[in-house]
């Protein structure tokens, strides 16, 4: 039984890898569910492609991707317009309600099966195969040597180009990981591994090696228990990461009452 997972395992690290990574600057740069609104542009995306019977993985993604890449437009677009009164978080979440909406009217309107829109929420982490992860892997690799060589321009620029470039490159990890484990996790992974640590700590390299950390015990820890209770993977997993983030708000105000608190 063990054995089945260590795909499944394999691929919750390189996501914790990649997402731990964007969701510490997504969590500084106050757009929290930017992850949600570009998810669901992708779903969208795909139920398009499904609808006209696309079958080829590539092309598939190319059909969830190019409906990021239109988000990523309109939101590096509408950025500045609404960033300096505090409601870009309003316009992402519109965003999303806009994706949502469409689908479900595309679905309604082909005749299409809901149990697509509904893979995208909880993906398929148990059915992995081994050409999912390699491509995911090589993709992200690549993603990551894009990052770093361009790293003054992606994450502290602050023009319209860049946002744009930012939202497309995080596009495109969005695109692939939420067909392979959904929506939920997908988030929960960019989300909740660094939160766990941003009281503890303010560096951007602090918060990203011990979200990396988080991530990596919550991986193996939720697809153990979901052995032992027969629980979804995926959902063990998120609940394993909701667990830890309740026991380091509990850890800190411990700490804050102690007196014993460090910045680091």
């Amino acid at each position: 039984m063990i054995s089945i997972l260590l795909i499944p395992l394999a691929l919750c690290l390189i996501l914790v890898l990649i997402h731990v990574f964007f969701g510490v600057h997504i969590l500084r740069r106050g757009i929290l569910f930017i992850d949600l609104a570009l998810a669901q542009w992708a779903a969208f995306g795909y139920l398009v492609g499904y609808a006209y019977h696309v079958e080829n993985p590539l092309m598939l993604l190319l059909c969830g991707f190019s409906a990021t890449i239109v988000a990523a437009f309109i939101l590096a677009i509408i950025k500045p317009l609404f960033a300096a009164i505090n409601l870009q978080e309003a316009i992402i979440g519109v965003m999303y309600i806009l994706a949502a909406a469409a689908a479900m009217a595309f679905i309604s309107s082909t005749g299409l099966e809901v149990h697509h829109l509904k893979s995208m929420f909880t993906g398929h982490l148990l059915f992995v195969q081994l050409n999912d992860l390699l491509l995911t892997m090589f993709l992200y690799i690549g993603v990551g040597f894009i990052c770093f060589i361009f790293y003054n321009r992606l994450f502290r620029s602050q023009s319209q180009l860049s946002e744009f470039l930012f939202y497309t490159l995080f596009g495109l990890v969005v695109t692939s990981s939420v067909k392979l484990v959904g929506l939920l996790l997908v988030f929960s992974f960019l989300v909740i591994p660094v939160l766990s640590v941003f009281l503890f700590v303010k560096s951007i390299k602090m918060q990203t090696l011990l979200g990396w950390g988080i991530g990596v015990i919550a991986s193996c820890l939720g697809l153990l228990l979901s052995i032992v209770f027969d629980i979804p993977p995926s959902l063990c997993v998120i609940l394993v990461l909701c667990g830890m983030l309740v026991l380091g708000i509990c850890v800190f105000l411990s700490l804050k009452r102690l007196g014993k608190l460090t910045e680091i």
